[in-house]
């Protein structure tokens, strides 16, 4: 299995990729891209969150904790005092990052029912809710939600590579418990987490037009004018025929 480092990294760099694409193809802003590379690195750590004691629960219950917190401010600041915001807002941060995070604890195995296809969905559909409740439109809301199940699948994938030892070429015991559809020996959450993922897809905002934005790359362009590979090949042959030529035509004047 991979550590938090590895799948931190692969994730940044994996959703700032694709990120960097969807803004030379003029479908997000620079500061678009920046937060769906944020999405896309916590999609990345998302499946990791049953794993009791690991790097990856402690940072996602303090970011999910903070982001709580943002929300909760962001709605009350204009209706109460100064010290009545900071107690309100404490009393959310530890209420999430320690009485929530002991309860999940003691309720989820370790690559069980969040290490799943089903689990990463489930999220990016709330996602999808979240980005639309505060206020950005169907089509960015749809794009956050894209981009969390993006890290979340690299995730998988990513355990599922490690779960092969190619110098012994053999299949490690972990082998299969990560990039599944769902949790086959939690068949009641499982069931659960197919009806949600419905429930949600069904009241989620449209996604036509993020289709319509997604098909439509014509603005995209991968290389620069001057990066031309017929130029290059032809620069290539002129120095490989052309250069031995002049080199024996100075080796001659001496």
């Amino acid at each position: 299995m991979a550590n938090f480092s590895t799948h931190f990294s692969v994730a940044a760099v994996a959703s700032g990729l694709t990120a960097t694409a969807f803004l030379s193809a003029d479908h997000i802003t620079p500061s678009m891209a920046i937060w769906m590379t944020f999405l896309g690195t916590i999609g990345g750590l998302l499946p990791d969150i049953d794993s009791d004691h690991s790097t990856s629960m402690k940072a996602l219950f303090n970011i999910l904790a903070g982001f709580c917190c943002f929300i909760l401010i962001s709605h009350i600041y204009t209706q109460v005092t100064m010290l009545e915001l900071l107690l309100y807002t404490a009393a959310l941060f530890i209420t999430i990052r320690y009485m929530g995070k002991a309860v999940f604890e003691r309720r989820t195995v370790h690559r069980g029912c969040c290490h799943s296809i089903a689990f990463v969905l489930l999220i990016s559909l709330c996602c999808v809710h979240v980005s639309s409740i505060i206020g950005h439109t169907a089509e960015t809301s749809w794009l956050a939600g894209g981009f969390v199940l993006f890290g979340g699948l690299v995730h998988l994938v990513l355990d599922e590579i490690y779960s092969v030892d190619l110098s012994n070429q053999r299949l490690k015991k972990s082998f299969g418990t990560a990039l599944k559809p769902f949790s086959f020996a939690n068949p009641l959450i499982s069931l659960a987490q197919i009806i949600a993922i419905v429930l949600l897809f069904t009241t989620a905002p449209s996604y036509h037009k993020t289709l319509h934005i997604l098909s439509n790359w014509h603005h995209f362009k991968f290389s620069p004018a001057w990066f031309n590979w017929s130029d290059i090949e032809i620069w290539v042959n002129h120095v490989i025929h052309q250069a031995p030529q002049k080199l024996s035509t100075i080796h001659k004047l001496f």
